[in-house]
């Protein structure tokens, strides 16, 4: 029996837009955040308890944020969390050229 052809849908965006996820502008935006502070804890050389200890979070919580669980964390916590890692975060508002604004991170 053959196998129905399933239609293919590229994007220059994100999965998330791709998916068409309502919230898809915060899930990039809690994704970038997620992957700067892997970085981070990857670069100092942290264990998961020490980077717990300097985010006041358990080790679990630590282990779910590096394995990507986006969904246990708010954007509000993860940019509380760079600041525990000792990064300055600093939000930009500017207009935008578009008819709706981008959350986006420069670093």
């Amino acid at each position: 029996m053959a196998k129905a052809k399933e239609a293919v849908t590229y994007t220059d965006k994100s999965a998330f837009h791709g998916l068409g996820l309502p919230d898809a502008d915060d899930l990039v935006l809690r994704a970038d955040l997620l992957g700067k502070i892997a970085e981070i804890i990857k670069a100092r050389r942290l264990t998961q308890a020490k980077a717990a200890e300097l985010m006041g979070m358990d080790q679990p919580r630590v282990s779910a944020l590096l394995n990507g669980k986006i969904s246990k964390f708010s954007t509000d916590r993860l940019l509380t969390a760079l600041s525990d890692l000792g990064q300055d975060v600093e939000l930009k508002i500017t207009p935008s050229k578009r008819a709706k604004g981008r959350l986006r991170i420069a670093a």
